[in-house]
């Protein structure tokens, strides 16, 4: 059966209509209004909802699909056609036996269709056990299903495969296989063939003029291109190269242009040869939560058709997408809103915003769509090049590659507290007080956190002891009364535990109120000599020493002393004390002067602009993410409302839970693997529960995820691991490097 998907899903992909048309392109700029599409499920008549079909295609106005349903006997496949509105069904089944399959399937102008058709079958041999072969055949149905010949591709024993199958438009058959292409006439019989070896490799698309284009590989230049393929000679034509990043889109032929690309959350245009694509439909503009759609056919340019997600239901359906006139778009107040990949959650609250807000309307810009293959910073780069410019959205969602304190040191921010003061279902004192103001600036919240990680250094509460905090003196102690052998930390590098150390305690030598440094204080250099302890690259048996033994002991067994743990969940922290470590543990954080070797992390912000002349919509947009109805979905980060994380804890302290078919309430206990076994991890206890949110409270340092600064960090570091430099002249430089950044950043 699993070979039978395999092949069922390749032949679906080849169901294409192809065409081209006028050449040319269009570059992306333009209203929002442009690209807004109306988009409508169509209903096969007489199909049930979650029939599995995933694939179809389009030909002479008709829409044509299959379904498969597995009998224990072999699969009964079920070929469908309909009007492009569903209507005026036709079917008919193709019963198979076991081990047989139907793939590579097209159609002509007559209502005929072809197929690959493989039978998997036993051989009587003088063996045993017999022999199994493959034997392939070409296989012509009339529109009622009745088959009209079916042709042998294969001889008995010789190793063949079938790379694509399409109808020319002379009539001949083409079937590429495992050396080249074969042609057969309209009767089946073999009508020539042509060598192309190693020329086949990628994706094969058939446009609607009859060009065959082959999807490449270049080794010399590290791209995929598209290449016109002579099906006569077997000759590839020059490269094309698609703009961009052509790693982000699907492709599939078109009827006004030869492509059309989806990804970037839009459906494009392109002809091959064009230094730029034509955008005809954004999927945000146009009201849709999902971010993709696949097997897209067009009828034109202002009718598509394409499968998507049903998040509702989960099961694919397909969806007409018809152009609406710019001009019967409803006016709206415009906010812009920019990113660098969009977040999933981000998109489906746009679009229900736009869906329900009398007065506002979020236009994206999604700067992801700027990188290449050969460089995916661009977009970053072009976003904070439009920042500095002037060109500051109403809305940001940040990322750690932005120099965000150079933004807020600007006033590029708006100051958000007097927005959640104002707003009646909000206090401050609901939310984490110790988060709030590890994102403060000046007294100031420039940054909408919605949900955070905590991130510290976990250990035996009988080896690190109680406290709160640590020195890496303290630590070295610990490490001295500890057999030979142990590790501090597990999986760690040179260049791995300075990264590690610098996110988590980075921020204290970085004073950003008044722009100090202290990288050449005795504090950090004792911190890069601890990290010059670690190996430079881990030994090739680290996994398989068994003096080690299994990984999931290490901290049991004293192999190691210390977890590095994200404390993202109360089940983060019950599985880390019970299953990872086995007894009482201690939160205690990176070794560093100050004692705070804990962090917390934004897994989500948003800041508003200074600037906007709409600051009322933004924050209509922005204060859900505080809602009890998205604080309340939050599971696998903290909600930074308070009462949500206490809700969590009831949660916390019961046995986890399924409904299961009937209705019942099946209670389950979580496990922790260990040589084999499953030990059983009890719900939390309302001391552990309380232990844990005092601790999150207690957590007031931001992660450092300065990228920038860390690879300064990490260049200068290099000489002094390597032995080139001692380590006062490397601080020294760090220092020196670290403060032009820092003043340049304020």
């Amino acid at each position: 059966m699993k070979k039978l998907w395999v092949y069922i899903l390749a032949g679906l992909a080849v169901l294409v209509l192809a065409g081209c048309g006028k050449k040319g392109s269009e570059g992306n700029a333009g209203s929002s209004k442009a690209y807004v599409y109306k988009a409508e499920e169509i209903k096969i008549e007489g199909l049930e909802k979650d029939t599995n079909y995933s694939d179809f295609t389009i030909k002479d106005g008709r829409i044509y699909l299959w379904n498969t349903k597995w009998l224990e006997e072999g699969s009964k496949i079920t070929i469908i056609s309909a009007g492009l509105d569903g209507s005026d069904v036709k079917s008919f089944d193709i019963n198979l036996k076991e081990s047989s399959y139907l793939s590579w399937m097209n159609l002509d102008g007559q209502g005929n269709f072809y197929f690959i058709y493989d039978e998997y079958s036993q051989v009587e041999t003088d063996t045993e056990e017999g022999e199994w072969r493959d034997d392939y055949y070409l296989l012509k149905l009339d529109d009622s299903g009745r088959e009209v010949w079916k042709q042998p591709l294969n001889q008995a024993g010789q190793e063949y495969w079938v790379e694509w199958m399409h109808l020319l438009a002379d009539g001949r058959i083409a079937i590429s296989e495992q050396d080249g292409i074969t042609f057969y006439d309209a009767d089946g019989n073999i009508s020539g063939n042509v060598s192309c070896p190693d020329k086949k490799d990628g994706g094969v698309y058939f446009l609607q003029d009859g060009t065959v284009v082959v999807n490449s590989y270049n080794d010399k230049t590290n791209k995929s291109t598209l290449r016109k393929l002579n099906v006569d000679t077997g000759e590839l034509s020059e490269e094309y190269a698609i703009p961009g990043n052509s790693g982000s889109y699907s492709l599939y032929p078109g009827t006004e242009s030869d492509f059309l690309l989806v990804g970037n959350g839009g459906i494009f245009a392109y002809n091959l040869g064009d230094t730029e694509l034509k955008k005809l439909m954004d999927f945000i503009d146009s009201d849709l939560t999902s971010s993709y759609a696949y097997s897209v056919c067009s009828v034109s340019e202002k009718e598509l058709y394409g499968m998507m997600n049903d998040e509702l239901t989960g099961f694919d359906v397909l969806m007409k997408f018809t152009k609406v006139d710019p001009k019967d778009v409803v006016d709206k107040k415009v906010l812009t809103l920019a990113c660098n990949d969009i977040n999933w959650e981000i998109r489906k609250h746009v679009v229900e915003f736009n869906k329900t807000n009398p007065e506002y309307r979020i236009q994206i810009t999604d700067y992801f769509q700027y990188n290449t293959e050969d460089d995916y910073t661009i977009g970053t780069t072009r976003l904070n090049t439009d920042i500095v410019s002037g060109k500051v959205p109403d809305i940001l969602v940040l990322n750690e590659n932005l120099p965000l304190e150079s933004y807020m040191a600007k006033g590029l921010f708006e100051d958000l507290y007097p927005y959640i003061d104002k707003d009646d279902a909000f206090r401050r004192e609901d939310f984490f007080p110790n988060v709030l103001k590890a994102y403060e600036n000046n007294g100031k919240l420039y940054r909408l956190v919605p949900r955070f990680t905590v991130y510290t250094v976990t250990g035996k509460t009988a080896d690190v002891g109680d406290r709160t905090g640590w020195t890496l003196q303290d630590l070295r102690d610990v490490m001295a009364s500890k057999p030979e052998g142990m590790e501090a930390f597990a999986e760690m590098t040179r260049d791995s535990m300075l990264s590690y150390s610098i996110q988590m305690t980075g921020n204290q030598y970085i004073d950003w109120k008044s722009g100090k440094c202290s990288f050449n204080s005795e504090s950090f250099i004792s911190l890069l000599e601890f990290v010059k302890e670690f190996p430079e690259q881990l030994p090739d048996d680290y996994y398989d020493n068994v003096l080690r033994g299994e990984l999931n002991g290490w901290f049991r067994e004293e192999k190691v002393l210390l977890d590095r743990t994200s404390l993202y969940s109360f089940s983060a922290y019950n599985y880390t004390k019970k299953g990872t470590f086995g007894e009482d543990i201690t939160m205690i954080g990176f070794p560093s002067e100050e004692g705070k070797g804990s962090s917390i992390r934004g897994e989500l912000e948003l800041a508003m602009s200074s600037k906007s002349k709409n600051k009322d919509g933004v924050w209509q947009f922005m204060r859900y993410f505080l809602t009890d109805e998205f604080q309340g979905a939050t599971q696998y980060e903290w909600p930074i409302s308070m009462k949500h994380v206490d809700a969590l804890a009831e949660k916390a302290k019961k046995r986890p839970s399924y409904e299961d078919e009937n209705g019942n309430i099946v209670e389950y206990d979580e496990v922790f693997y260990l040589n084999g076994e499953e030990l059983p991890i009890s719900p939390m206890t309302q001391e552990e529960v309380d232990e844990v949110i005092a601790f999150i409270k207690s957590v007031d340092q931001l992660n450092s995820n300065h990228q920038d600064l860390l690879n300064i960090i990490l260049e200068e570091a290099a000489p002094y691991f390597a032995g080139q430099k001692n380590v006062k002249e490397v601080v020294d430089i760090i220092q020196n490097r670290v403060q032009i950044y820092v003043n340049e950043n304020r």
